[in-house]
């Protein structure tokens, strides 16, 4: 069941989250139970049950919403609210048609839509929380201060600084029960209140809330105060393995080793740097066992089927010498069974490392004598007697061969941010937390922290597969993977599934959800080793299509990723063959896909807007949508369409690439303009 036990009070009469408990009874089968829901990525690990007699719990607090909930162990256990009838059958990723039933949990929402239904405002659904970067944060000189309340209520909102100075906000956002109000400020706001407007008449909303005077001091406000070089930066996605300079062409790919080293990499830097990348990201790189090595043993070891520590030191140097860096894939939730540090808490009862994972269940003696052979031999085949049974560990998606740590120690906090130290101090330029999603926020927190101390400038990218608005950015992290814009552009313009005005409301709301910096930072893709190849996915749709979604990825709010191979039109379906060996035979090329990507990059390069700038959008019929980015003194404006459509536009551009005036514009369908003036 949930319950929605009381609200956060931020101070007088103004009041921040829900405090909200779920729980559940506590099935025999299960040693260790957590939530999972849209805010948890819907994986387990992020938000754990305590257990309490024969029932478990967990309090979160969450903002206004409708959550699809779960219970689940790391393996085995998933199930429904039985005490909950409200629920929903949900299809959660774009590559996939599988659903499965959720309890519903409705936070606060009758309260917004009761408010907006009476036209009136209340102290108690105007929402502003100064301890929130999402609400309130510091980018480049400017503050980014955003108000939400119940939809329709609000006709105008200003921000006003003590010092007098009032600065009109804009309906940003609106979901189905409220409107999100965003500002922008030139310099950091000390202290400010907000002019709210509504039936032509006017109220303040200040440090104690509805008709309250007294201004709020934010205290320290999150941001950056220079252009990181990770803001709107372009990432290349390299699978190691897969990244071999080959003649040999696959159909199929294997799940072996094809022979893939750094080297390969270091010799293809030219290729990489055409592309305008600022940054490559290198999934897993250590002493591992399997080909895509995320069964790390070692961490701090160079796999020898890479290359050796000189191979990555030249990869270093000549990636520099390009002012290219390197990020690396480090594997933070689970380890290998033949890592010392798992093979010791296994062998050895009496180990300080049997507390850094969990251990469970009841296994019979065969299946920890098998074990033991297994770690014993080096981790080779898993025994048969194992084969189809539960690891009696907590693991990674049930597999016996990805032991997960338990956060809950301090120590493997600490060891996470040892194994950042040794690879920063080797020349790496941040990390991609693999399932950072399943990591609890205070053990992000610290890693962040302890990062940011030793490297300011080296950025720290969390995978989430889903939901990423729902995680502190600027908190924990400095970004994540956005699968989210990528579930919104496949929707859009490859599935058809949503019109104009969805897929545009859908990026606002993501937007919206963090902190500017954080929006501007994030490594926004249409493809990874994770998903099916971009061009499979387009198919029929052809290569227009796949042009305009490149057009979409280089021109929203973020970084934009190239996954090896799509530059040049690379196929493949789901793992493993997303993850076929490098095409480097140039007739196999799709170079007006290659051209149109480096064009793409090098206008991001040329056009600040496009890398810095702040955001909006709007819908233009069902069939097209206008983004527009601004900065300073120059606006971009950005038109994409999957269908013909007609633009008008109020004032005079400049099409970017041809250098035509224009003020009214015709699309085809799967077509763009980028059009640009001075403010």
């Amino acid at each position: 069941m949930y319950e929605v036990r009381g609200r956060e009070r931020i101070q007088g009469e103004r009041l921040g989250r829900y405090v909200v408990e779920f729980s559940c009874r506590w099935p025999s089968e299960a040693d260790y139970l957590y939530l999972v829901s849209s805010f948890t990525a819907f994986f387990p690990g992020r938000v754990e049950l305590a257990r309490e007699g024969e029932r478990g719990r967990a309090v979160v607090r969450l903002w206004e919403g409708i959550y699809p909930y779960r219970f689940a162990s790391t393996c085995g256990v998933s199930f429904p609210d039985e005490e909950n009838p409200l629920r929903a059958r949900l299809r959660l990723w774009p590559d996939s048609d599988y659903a499965e039933e959720f309890s519903l949990a409705t936070v606060g929402v009758q309260e917004f839509l009761e408010a907006s239904r009476e036209g009136r405002l209340r102290s108690e659904v105007v929402l502003h929380d100064e301890r929130d970067p999402a609400f309130i944060s510091y980018y480049l000189g400017y503050t980014v201060v955003r108000l939400r309340a119940p939809r329709g209520v609000l006709s105008r909102v200003l921000v006003e600084t003590r010092g007098g100075t009032v600065t009109p906000m804009v309906k940003f956002h609106s979901s189905d029960w409220a409107d999100t109000f965003q500002g922008v400020v030139e310099g950091k706001l000390e202290s400010y209140r907000f002019i709210l407007e509504a039936h032509g008449e006017r109220v303040l909303y200040g440090s104690n809330g509805l008709g309250d005077e007294e201004f709020i001091s934010p205290g320290r406000i999150a941001g950056v105060d220079q252009p990181r070089w990770f803001i709107g930066a372009v990432y290349y996605l390299v699978f190691p393995d897969s990244f071999v300079r080959s003649s040999k062409v696959l159909e199929r790919r294997p799940r072996a080793r094809l022979g893939g080293r750094l080297r390969d990499i270091t010799q293809s830097l030219d290729h990489i740097a055409s592309l305008g990348v600022d940054a490559i990201y290198l999934t897993p790189i250590y002493k591992a066992l399997s080909y895509h090595r995320y069964d790390v043993t070692d961490h701090t070891a160079v796999d020898e089927c890479l290359g050796s520590w000189e191979d990555w030191l030249e990869l270093v140097r000549e990636a520099g010498r390009r002012g290219i860096r390197l990020i690396l894939d480090v594997v933070a939730h689970h380890v290998s069974p033949c890592s010392r540090e798992f093979s010791e808490a296994l062998l050895n009862p009496g180990s300080p490392y049997r507390s850094w994972f969990r251990f469970c269940g009841q296994p019979s003696a065969g299946e920890v004598e098998a074990l033991r052979r297994f770690v014993e031999g080096g981790c080779r085949e898993l025994p048969r007697e194992l084969w189809g049974k539960r690891p009696f560990y907590e693991s990674f998606l049930c597999n016996w061969l990805m032991p997960k740590l338990n956060y809950s120690n301090q120590e493997v906090v600490e060891r996470l941010v040892r194994i950042a130290a040794f690879w920063l101090e080797r020349g790496a330029g941040g990390f991609r937390v693999d399932v950072g999603h399943a990591i609890p926020d205070q053990a992000l927190r610290f890693f962040y922290e302890k990062v940011k101390e030793k490297c300011a400038d080296c950025v720290i990218i969390l995978e989430i597969p889903k939901g990423a608005g729902f995680y502190p950015l600027g908190v924990i992290a400095d970004s994540a993977m956005n699968y989210d814009l990528r579930a919104l552009l496949l929707e859009f313009f490859v599935h058809r599934t949503m019109d104009a005005a969805r897929f545009v409301e859908g990026v606002k709301e993501l937007y919206a959800s963090m902190p500017v910096h954080a929006a501007h930072s994030m490594y926004n893709l249409l493809g990874s080793h994770d998903t099916p190849r971009i061009a499979t996915l387009c198919g029929d749709r052809g290569a227009q299509c796949l042009r305009v979604l490149y057009t979409a990825l280089f021109v929203m709010p973020g970084s934009p990723s190239i996954y090896y191979g799509d530059e040049v039109g690379m196929r493949g379906g789901g793992d493993p063959d997303n993850r076929l060996p490098m095409v480097w035979d140039e007739e196999k090329w799709d170079k007006e896909l290659l051209s149109h990507i480096r064009r793409l990059s090098a206008l991001r390069r040329r056009l600040k807007p496009l890398r810095l700038g702040f955001f909006s959008a709007e819908a233009l019929g069902g069939e097209a949508v206008k983004l527009v980015r601004w900065w300073e003194d120059e606006e971009v404006v950005v038109l994409l369409s999957r269908g013909p459509t007609r633009a008008e536009l109020p004032l005079e551009y400049v099409d970017v690439e041809s250098g035509e005036r224009v003020r009214e514009v015709a699309l085809e369908a799967y077509s763009w303009r980028i059009l640009n003036r001075k403010r």
